[in-house]
């Protein structure tokens, strides 16, 4: 792959268009935020530093690991649709917010299978050590992408994920990696190189997966 080209493919794409990229996710990630707090509570520490016999008496709210659960996919619903919103900019060049939301009706389910499968097995690699984890993370890196994109159930989405990526999951690494100077310059920025740095990365990733689907003639 011409990581190059979709580069500054990208660059092109995002000019003028930054904040057509930014709303959804905004919306997405405060959503995401107010169920985070509504359903797992959060995390509570009560430890005064200047009594020590309030080490031994500090209350911890452990995490419930099925709401936690619950959360991800639910996140993950809500991201297909933003991911086809990207997916059609970078093909056609324009923003319908009704996809995302069309989307969402018709294959929430099919995302949710699709999604909580990745998950255990992605989890249950990481458990056989760290390489097994990680190669389960780049075979389900287009899952949400190819759910979107086909008329397929979710598990079989997540056989045409691995099928995709299988002989570039190496490329694939490379290609995100690239990325790693800009996000370490984030915070000498305040935070503001992510206002460029986020719609970049976002739009360059879903062209990546155009050019793999199209090598794959998947």
């Amino acid at each position: 792959m011409d990581r190059k080209e979709i580069k500054e493919l990208a660059k092109a794409k995002i000019k003028g268009n930054k904040w057509n990229i930014w709303w959804p996710y905004l919306i997405i990630t405060v959503i995401s935020e107010i169920l985070n707090k509504l359903i797992s509570g959060g995390t509570t520490i009560n430890l005064d530093m200047n009594n020590l016999e309030s080490i031994s008496t500090m209350t911890v709210q452990q995490p419930n690991y099925f709401l936690e659960l619950l959360i991800i996919l639910i996140t993950a619903i809500l991201s297909s649709g933003y991911t086809k919103y990207i997916l059609d900019f970078v093909r056609t060049g324009k923003f319908d917010a009704n996809t995302i939301i069309e989307t969402i009706k018709k294959k929430w389910l099919n995302i949710l299978i699709a999604e909580a499968i990745a998950y255990v097995l992605i989890f249950v690699g990481s458990l056989l050590f760290v390489i097994p984890g990680i190669i389960a993370i780049f075979c389900y890196a287009f899952v949400g992408y190819v759910v979107i994109d086909n008329d397929i159930s979710g598990i079989d989405a997540l056989k045409k994920s691995r099928e995709m990526i299988k002989g570039y999951k190496w490329d694939y690494f490379v290609f995100g990696l690239s990325f790693i100077g800009w996000a370490l310059l984030v915070p000498f920025t305040l935070g503001l190189l992510l206002i460029w740095l986020l719609p970049y990365m976002l739009t360059a990733m879903a062209i990546y997966y155009d050019k793999l689907k199209e090598k794959k003639n998947a």
